[in-house]
């Protein structure tokens, strides 16, 4: 059985260039390891975002009562409500991004949370997008 390639920190940094390349060039993903028990994977964005695409962000459109239209999103407990749909979603992307962001800042809280510790992967699917536009696209909105 072939196991991921693994370098101890040391190593890794004194031959980043090589290990970088092949990361990158050879779509060979690697675990560097620190001390006893630390470890992080080395992996190329586009196969992160690959990995992530089972993750949907499809938000349910509710018609309210008063003409106005709600966004739920259920997976992340988020909701948005507005006058139009259009207007709606881009206040969903904009709680998206702040949501986003305030986790990755306060991660080690977040994934201790039992009702947060779920969301890393959307979150992180978020935040691998480059606009509101791709926000918007994860939305199919």
């Amino acid at each position: 059985m072939t196991m991921l390639s693994e370098l101890q920190f040391t190593e890794a940094r004194n031959q980043f260039s090589t290990l970088y390349d092949s990361v990158f060039n050879s779509f060979n993903p690697t675990i560097v390891k620190r001390k006893q028990t630390e470890q992080v994977a080395l992996l190329r964005v586009d196969l992160l975002k690959m990995i992530l695409a089972d993750y949907k962000l499809n938000p349910e459109i509710i018609q309210e009562d008063d003409g106005s239209i709600t966004l739920a999103l259920d997976s992340l407990e988020m909701y948005a409500n507005n006058s139009t749909l259009d207007l709606a979603a881009c206040d969903l992307v904009e709680e998206l991004k702040i949501y986003s962001q305030d986790y990755i800042d306060r991660s080690q809280l977040f994934l201790q949370a039992p009702n947060r510790k779920s969301h890393f992967p959307y979150v992180l699917k978020v935040l691998l997008c480059d606009s509101g536009t791709e926000i918007r696209a994860l939305l199919g909105l």
